[in-house]
């Protein structure tokens, strides 16, 4: 018998749902034991992105705003998807990170860093999200919302936001507290170096 992991093989694919947000693909699968998986709905997203603005003060700028799948008011990180105008460029994450940053808060940054690229859920969804730490943040303008999108800003020290993960105080999405730890890490390891 052989024990190694193989891949699955698609035997049929459709796209059984499509709209701006999400498209739902409906494959139907073969496993490397011969077993029959159909169907099996894959959610394709865009990649996504996720930003750290880290202010000249050493605050951190987050994110308050409400998030339907929970039905609440959620704090989190300047977020959004890449876009068709993104790809045109070299990095597509990095542009959509600075333009989510523009957009969401009004603010710009002369430096990014990326942190982490990770899968939001490789069991079911076929995008990557990546996470960058913004430097050299300051205020450029007025946000620009998206229709139905209102963001409000808040500002805190990153010991704090991460002792409150931990304490249960706050909940945030799984990618964002990766990212902060990542921050974390990032951060406390050039230290030395007058970055802060």
């Amino acid at each position: 018998m052989d024990d190694e992991l193989k891949p699955w093989s698609v035997t049929a694919s459709r796209i059984t749902y499509e709209d701006r947000w999400i498209r739902l693909r409906s494959d139907d699968c073969v496993t490397a034991d011969g077993i029959v998986v159909a169907p099996f709905h894959v959610l394709d997203y865009p990649d996504w992105i996720n930003v750290i603005p880290v202010m000249p003060d050493g605050r951190v700028l987050l994110t308050r705003e409400y998030r339907h799948g929970r039905g609440e008011i959620v704090l989190g990180l300047v977020s959004g998807g890449v876009e068709a105008s993104d790809v045109e460029t070299d990095d597509a994450a990095m542009a959509a990170a600075r333009r989510e940053l523009r957009e969401e808060t009004g603010y710009e940054a002369s430096t990014f860093v990326k942190l982490l690229t990770s899968y939001p859920n490789a069991a079911s969804q076929s995008n990557m999200v990546t996470s960058w730490l913004a430097l050299g943040v300051s205020r450029a303008g007025e946000p620009r919302f998206d229709s139905g999108e209102k963001v409000e800003l808040l500002f805190a020290d990153l010991a704090t936001i991460l002792g409150d993960i931990k304490s249960g105080a706050v909940i945030l999405q799984s990618m964002h507290v990766a990212a902060l730890y990542a921050a974390e890490s990032w951060l406390l390891t050039r230290a030395t170096d007058g970055l802060k």
